[in-house]
């Protein structure tokens, strides 16, 4: 991969991933989360019961973050592709016991 790409692909998997976590967080003490205020103004439903079930936001912003850091990943050695696998695993791991 050249430089020039490198770097660019860096720059979107950063992207991702601080879109995800633009979208998916709660902010603040009021637990204010912006992806909800983007799912409304869209007209999306935010939650799948009404105001409990899965947050659909969420789970947006975690593939987004799941995306970039996949992206990201591309961009290393041989060395680092294992260790950001095996992290990448973990969070799917631990999300999937989170959203069952």
């Amino acid at each position: 991969m050249t430089e020039n790409k490198t770097v660019l692909t860096r720059v979107i998997a950063v992207a991702l991933v601080s879109f995800g976590i633009f979208l998916g967080v709660s902010w603040g003490s009021a637990k204010f989360c912006i992806g909800d205020q983007i799912f409304h103004a869209v007209g999306l439903p935010v939650w799948s019961n009404g105001t409990s079930g899965a947050h659909y936001p969420a789970i947006l912003g975690s593939v987004f973050l799941l995306a970039g850091i996949g992206t990201f990943n591309f961009t290393l050695q041989e060395k680092s592709r294992r260790l950001i696998g095996t992290v990448v695993l973990l969070v799917v791991l631990v999300l999937s016991f989170v959203f069952v």
